[in-house]
């Protein structure tokens, strides 16, 4: 099955590439070509030199740029633990606030309570109940109350009255 070019690999449809065959030459010739710094001393250690220096600075210049992001990474821990610590003190100021504005709320509700209300006024203020005879009722009229809330409910009624008007005859403009 394999003829006589020997392009048919056994197994496989697929020839051989040319480019094995390319390969082959190009080594046969690479053998034959003359290297000057190969057959020099003197040019083989300078290119060994200028080699090494290359290698020298591509060695630093990752050194700096390790020694760069390390510096980067600490300061951005260090920003970090500032933020933290910046965090729990405020969260500490917040409960204390918190705390105070509780005791603060008592207190208020503590002043208001009638009991202490009465306390301060009898013992600051020199203030007591009144006596039967110190009281005396008025009596407020209920049409004065009941007049108002009409008289605000008549110009209400009044002026959807006139609404309600001006309307119709806007309407019996069309007709």
């Amino acid at each position: 099955m394999a003829g006589a070019n020997n392009r048919y690999i056994h197994g496989s449809a697929a020839e051989k590439i040319r480019h094995e065959q390319q390969i082959n030459t190009d080594s046969v010739n690479q053998s034959n070509y003359y290297d000057p710094y190969e057959q020099n001393a003197v040019l083989k250690s300078k290119k060994v030199a200028r080699n090494n220096a290359k290698l020298k600075k591509r060695i630093m210049v990752n050194i700096f740029l390790i020694f760069g992001m390390c510096a980067v990474i600490m300061t951005r821990y260090a920003q970090i633990s500032q933020m933290n610590y910046d965090n729990n003190n405020l969260s500490k100021q917040y409960v204390a606030l918190q705390n105070e504005n509780i005791r603060l709320s008592l207190e208020i509700e503590k002043a208001m309570s009638l009991q202490s209300i009465r306390d301060i006024a009898e013992a600051k203020l020199d203030m007591h109940a009144p006596e039967k005879s110190q009281i005396v009722y008025i009596s407020v009229p209920r049409q004065d109350v009941t007049i108002l809330a009409e008289k605000q409910e008549s110009k209400l009624i009044l002026m959807a009255k006139e609404l309600g008007a001006g309307i119709q005859k806007f309407l019996n403009i069309f007709e």
